[in-house]
C-alpha cells in the first residue's frame, strides 16, 4: 500500500491551516488580556483591514499608540499584523523584512511566542507554500537551533512538526517519522497544550505504514484516538486507521472505519473543507478491494471538487490513479492513455521544480559563501593585527629608542585606521539602507501624502457645506477642495504608474457583458459634457459575454472620454465598440469634434509629463498611463491620424470569450 506524494501535499496544506489556527488561538488569548480600550479598538480596526492598501500605515499608527500607552504586547502585535498584510499578498521581500523586524522587537520585549510565530508560521510557511523546500528546511533548522538555545519547548516541537511535513511532501517517510516522534516527545515531556497532537499521531502512523512498520502505526493510532476530542481529529485518526486496515488486508474493519468517517461528514458539515481526504481514503479502499467502478466514480467526484482547491498535485495524482485502475482491470490501452496524460502533465512541473531547487541551492550556497568570506575577512584582519604587533615588539627589542618612536607612530596609525574602518562601515550601512529605501520610496511617499490630502479634501467639503450662505468663503473652500483633489489625482497617477512598472502584464479576471465598461464610463463622464455637445455610445452587440479586466478598461475609457469632453466645445463625442472576430480583437473608438491634435504631436502626448497646453490642469501622465495599461493588457492605444474633424482615439484589446 503506497500513499501518493500528492496526498502528502494535501496533508501539509491541512497542517498549515491547523497550525495557523492554533497560533491565532494563542495570539487571541494574549490579546484578550486587559488592554487599553483605545488600543484594543484600533487593533480590531487594523485586523479587519489587513487586505486594504493602507494597512501598513494603520499598523504603524497602532504601534505608535501602543508605545504611548506603554503596551509592549500591542506594540509587537502591530508588527505581526503588518507582517500578516504582506503574507496575504505573497510579497516575498516584505515578508522577509517584516519577519526580521518582528523577531527583533519581540526578543527585545521578551515575547517569544510572537518571535517563533513570525519565523515559523509566516516566513517558513511562505517558503513551503511556494514549494521552496530546501530554503524552508534551511530556515527551520536555524529556528530549531535558536529554540533549543532559548529552551522554548513549543518552538522546538513546532520545528520538528514542520520538518516532518516537509519530508512527507518530498516522499521521505523515514525522516518524517523520526521528526514526528521527536515532536510528540517534546510535547508530552513538557506537557504542551497542542491541539494538533492527535493529527500528529495519525501522520506518524501513515509514515510508519510507508516504512512497513504496522506495529508502530497501531500504537500511534491508539494514542491518537485516545486524545482525539474534535471531529477533525477523529477524522484524521480514523482515516489513518482505515489505511492501517487496508495495509493489513483487514477489509471488513477498513469498511467499518470508512463508514464511520462518512457518517462524520454527513453529521458535521464543518468537515467539508477536508472532503478531499475522504475521497482519498474511499479510492484507496475501493482499489484495495478491487471495486474499480466505485473507485473511478469517486475519482470523478474528487476531480469536480478539486476545482475549488486549485491543486495541480491532486489533479495529477487522480490521473495516475485512473491509469492504475484501468491497468488492474486489464484495460491496457485506456491505462496507457492516462499514463501518457500524467507524464505530459507532470513534465513541466518537474522541470519547474528542478529550476526552483537549483535557484534555492544557488541562494543557499551564495549565503554560505558570504558567511565564509566574512569569516575569512575577520581572520585576515586578526592576522594583520598580530603581524603588526610582532613587528612592534621586534623593533622594541632591537632598538629601544627607535622602537618606542615607531610604537607610538603605529598606535597613532592604528587609531586612524580604526576611525577610517568605522567611517567606511557606517558609510556602507547608510548606502545599503538607502538602496533599500529607494525601492519603497515611490510607493510609501504616495501613501504618506494621500493620507493628509484625504483629510484636506474631506474637511474642504465640510467647509463648502458649512458656508453655503457666504459666497466668498464658499468659493475659497471650493478652491481648496479643487486643488486638493487635483493634487490627490497626481498622487494617484504617480502611484498607479509605479504599480504598473512593477508588473509585466495585467490579468483578465472578470466575466461580463462587452458593453458594461462602456456604459459605466459614459455615466461617469456625463456631468462633464458641455451644453452644446452630445455624448453617444453605439454598441455593436447587446448580449456578448467576454473575459476582461473591467477596472483597467473602464479607467482607460473614462480618461479618454474626459479628455474629449475637456477639448470639445460643441458637436459630439461618440464611443463605439466593435468586435473583429477574424483578428480576435475588440476595438473601442472615442471620436470627438474638438480642436484635435496636430500630426507632429500625436506621439508626443503619450510620453510622460507631456501637455499640449502648459496652462491647463493635469500632470501629463494620463495618456501615458492609459497606453501603459493597454500594452500590459496585450493591446494598444493609438490616434487615428486620418481623422481631421477633431480627435479619434483607438483602443485595441484581445478578444477573450468566456469559456463557460
Amino acid at each position: 500500500m503506497q500513499i501518493q506524494p500528492s496526498h502528502y501535499w494535501w496533508i501539509t496544506l491541512v497542517w498549515l491551516f491547523a497550525l495557523c489556527c492554533s497560533i491565532k488561538a494563542e495570539n487571541k488569548n494574549t490579546s484578550s488580556q486587559k488592554r487599553d480600550s483605545v488600543v484594543y479598538t484600533y487593533y480590531q480596526k487594523c485586523r479587519n483591514s489587513l487586505n486594504h492598501p493602507a494597512a501598513p500605515l494603520m499598523c504603524d499608527t497602532l504601534a505608535h499608540i501602543a508605545l504611548q500607552k506603554k503596551d509592549t504586547s500591542a506594540y509587537v502585535t502591530a508588527a505581526c499584523l503588518k507582517l500578516d498584510h504582506y503574507y496575504r499578498k505573497n510579497d516575498a521581500e516584505n515578508i522577509e523584512k517584516e519577519t526580521e523586524n518582528v523577531k527583533e522587537i519581540s526578543r527585545k520585549y521578551n515575547q517569544l511566542n510572537f518571535y517563533y510565530f513570525a519565523w515559523g508560521s509566516r516566513l517558513i510557511t511562505y517558503y513551503i507554500k511556494q514549494q521552496q523546500s530546501n530554503r524552508a528546511i534551511y530556515e527551520v533548522k536555524k529556528m530549531l537551533a535558536q529554540a533549543q538555545k532559548d529552551k522554548y519547548p513549543q518552538g522546538i516541537s513546532t520545528c520538528y512538526q514542520i520538518l516532518a511535513n516537509i519530508y512527507l511532501t518530498q516522499g521521505s517517510p523515514q525522516f518524517a517519522a523520526d521528526n514526528f516522534k521527536k515532536c510528540i516527545e517534546v510535547i508530552e515531556k513538557n506537557q504542551i497544550k497542542e491541539i494538533n497532537l492527535p493529527t500528529i499521531y495519525a501522520s506518524l502512523a501513515q509514515s510508519s505504514l510507508e516504512l512497513h512498520q504496522p506495529e508502530i502505526a497501531k500504537v500511534a493510532l491508539k494514542k491518537g484516538m485516545e486524545k482525539a476530542s474534535t471531529y477533525y481529529q477523529q477524522f484524521t485518526v480514523q482515516k489513518a486507521y482505515t489505511l492501517y486496515y487496508i495495509y493489513q488486508k483487514e477489509y471488513d474493519q477498513a469498511l467499518k472505519t470508512l463508514q464511520k468517517i462518512e457518517h462524520l461528514f454527513q453529521e458535521h458539515k464543518g468537515l467539508d473543507i477536508y472532503r478531499q481526504g475522504l475521497y482519498y481514503i474511499q479510492i484507496e479502499y475501493y482499489k484495495a478491494t478491487q471495486q474499480y467502478p466505485q473507485a473511478l466514480a469517486t475519482i470523478l467526484k474528487s476531480e469536480k471538487d478539486t476545482l475549488a482547491y486549485s491543486s495541480k498535485y491532486i489533479d495529477y495524482s487522480l490521473i495516475k490513479k485512473k491509469g492504475d485502475i484501468y491497468w488492474s482491470m486489464n484495460d491496457k490501452a485506456e491505462a496507457a492513455k492516462y499514463y501518457r496524460d500524467y507524464i505530459a502533465a507532470t513534465d513541466s512541473v518537474r522541470t519547474k521544480q528542478i529550476q526552483n531547487t537549483t535557484i534555492e541551492f544557488s541562494s543557499l550556497l551564495e549565503l554560505e559563501k558570504l558567511q565564509q568570506d566574512k569569516k575569512e575577512l575577520e581572520y585576515h584582519i586578526q592576522k594583520d593585527k598580530l603581524q603588526k604587533m610582532y613587528w612592534v615588539f621586534s623593533l622594541l627589542i632591537t632598538i629601544l629608542l627607535v622602537g618606542s618612536f615607531l610604537y607610538c607612530r603605529i598606535l597613532r596609525l592604528n587609531r586612524k585606521l580604526k576611525s577610517s574602518e568605522e567611517e567606511l562601515r557606517k558609510a556602507k550601512e547608510i548606502a545599503e539602507h538607502s538602496n533599500k529605501l529607494k525601492t519603497y520610496f515611490i510607493h510609501n511617499i504616495s501613501h504618506e501624502i494621500r493620507t493628509p490630502l484625504n483629510s484636506i479634501v474631506g474637511f474642504s467639503q465640510v467647509l463648502v457645506d458649512s458656508f453655503k450662505n457666504n459666497e466668498e468663503a464658499k468659493e475659497f473652500a471650493s478652491i481648496i477642495e479643487t486643488n486638493s483633489s487635483n493634487l490627490l489625482g497626481l498622487m494617484n497617477d504617480v502611484l498607479d504608474l509605479s504599480d504598473l512598472d512593477l508588473v509585466e502584464e495585467l490579468p483578465y479576471d472578470n466575466v461580463e457583458n462587452i458593453n458594461t465598461c462602456c456604459k459605466n464610463s459614459i455615466e461617469k463622464v456625463g456631468s462633464f459634457i458641455k451644453r452644446d455637445v452630445s455624448l453617444e455610445f453605439i454598441p455593436e452587440h447587446k448580449n456578448y459575454m467576454i473575459r476582461t479586466n473591467s477596472v483597467r478598461v473602464c479607467q482607460i475609457l473614462t480618461h479618454l472620454l474626459l479628455n474629449a469632453a475637456r477639448f470639445t466645445e460643441q458637436g459630439s463625442i461618440t464611443l463605439t465598440c466593435t468586435v473583429i472576430t477574424s483578428q480576435q480583437k475588440i476595438r473601442y473608438t472615442i471620436t470627438d469634434t474638438g480642436q484635435g491634435i496636430s500630426f507632429e504631436k500625436q506621439e508626443q502626448i503619450f510620453e510622460r509629463f507631456v501637455k499640449l497646453d502648459e496652462f491647463s490642469q493635469g500632470t501629463g501622465l494620463g495618456l501615458s498611463i492609459c497606453r501603459n495599461i493597454a500594452e500590459k493588457l496585450g493591446g494598444s492605444l493609438e490616434i487615428d491620424s486620418s481623422y481631421t474633424q477633431g480627435c479619434r482615439m483607438i483602443l485595441t484589446l484581445p478578444l477573450i470569450l468566456d469559456s463557460k
